[in-house]
């Protein structure tokens, strides 16, 4: 078992209302997509751009932080809550879906930013483009690495700019999904129109879902906020699942339209809700796990997909989204959006008090998923 010693979360400057969002594109809007914008949970989001609603509508990004930016300065406030010899941490794991650069690494960025704290010599891991389930998998790692080294320490980051990678809404007139089938049954345009449309209805509900931030977690062996463990781990269940989530942006499609594409399949959140729920079973079952049920589980930190998925996760686990074991869940998703693979790590980072026993649930591109335990003190 390992322990959370220390955490701390790094947000952009700029916060953009949902309803501030939809009066930006209001002309191009169809009543219907703003429905559908209104029932993804999301109140607000934070965006390293200073003008993502004019960025949104075509102006050039003006960005004014990175997700470097954010891995540096949540670093240095963990490390400082912690109050330890930085000398001490002898691993760094750096985790992203939207790096700065392709290359380098976000680990070799954070370590290029915190000269005269990290030492030259610790040992890096960058876990670039592992979805929305990374942060147990570093867990993971860390504790392999603290095992073997147990008077170290081990300094993971989640970091994510999503809204500079949104793709700009250029279209004249948006639609919702429900509105572009009825287009199909009347014939009103072909079928490589009507996936054009679909496509640009995906890019709007993305610019009003995900947000950016980071955080930082300190581990050691040492007594702390929290232990890990058990913990597991599903990935591509079947072999179709690979396609559920996929950002094109590689070899194959360098880029479309002078963006890289987030494609999402209409059954991603069923089988989101069996990757989580497989999972959680698998803990609950494992040997050394210091719960057995959900009735013995103080909080559910469920990653933030959307209230959509949020609420199939909880059907599945026969929980109200009312329960407070998940109003953590959504009350991140309302007040930052989907954070990718730094949501669960801003739900461990809240500053309140907490007892007893959690799970912490996380799944995305992959397919893949991750529970675990995590019992505070």
């Amino acid at each position: 078992m390992i322990n959370l010693l220390a955490s701390a979360t790094s947000l952009p400057p700029h916060r953009f209302s949902t309803t501030e969002l939809i009066a930006s594109l209001k002309p191009k809007l169809s009543p219907e997509i703003v429905r559908t914008i209104n029932t993804l949970g999301v109140n607000q989001r934070y965006s390293t751009l200073e003008n993502y609603p004019a960025f949104l509508s075509g102006e050039a990004m003006a960005a004014t932080t990175s997700a470097t930016d954010l891995s540096v300065n949540a670093a240095r406030k963990c490390i400082d809550e912690w109050g330890g010899d930085p000398r001490r941490i002898g691993l760094l794991i750096a985790a992203t879906n939207t790096p700065s650069h392709l290359l380098p690494c976000l680990a070799s960025e954070v370590m290029a930013n915190l000269h005269g704290t990290l030492s030259r010599s610790i040992s890096t891991v960058s876990m670039q483009a592992q979805g929305c389930s990374v942060l147990l998998k570093s867990v993971e790692v860390a504790q392999w690495y603290l095992k073997a080294n147990p008077s170290k320490a081990a300094l993971i980051i989640m970091s994510e700019a999503h809204t500079p990678y949104i793709a700009q809404l250029f279209g004249e007139e948006y639609y919702g999904y429900r509105e572009i089938a009825r287009m199909r049954q009347r014939g009103a345009g072909n079928e490589d129109e009507i996936a054009e449309r679909r496509l640009d209805t995906t890019f709007v509900i993305q610019a009003m879902l995900f947000g950016d931030g980071s955080v930082a977690l300190l581990l050691g062996m040492e007594d702390g906020e929290a232990t890990f463990g058990p913990i597991s781990h599903l990935t591509n269940d079947e072999p179709e699942d690979v396609n559920l989530l996929m950002m094109e942006g590689g070899s194959l499609r360098p880029c479309a339209n002078g963006k890289p594409q987030y494609l999402m399949r209409p059954n991603v959140p069923h089988r989101g809700a069996h990757y989580a729920m497989t999972t959680i079973s698998r803990v609950l079952e494992h040997p050394l796990s210091p719960v057995s049920n959900l009735d013995q589980v103080s909080d559910c930190l469920i990653h933030t997909g959307s209230k959509k998925i949020l609420d199939g996760v909880c059907a599945q686990l026969d929980l109200s989204p009312d329960s407070t074991k998940v109003r953590t869940s959504y009350e991140i998703l309302q007040n930052y959006g989907n954070l990718s693979s730094a949501s669960t790590g801003f739900m461990l980072s809240e500053k309140i008090v907490r007892r007893g026993p959690a799970l912490v649930v996380g799944f995305g591109v992959g397919f893949t998923a991750s529970a675990g335990v995590v019992n505070f003190n």
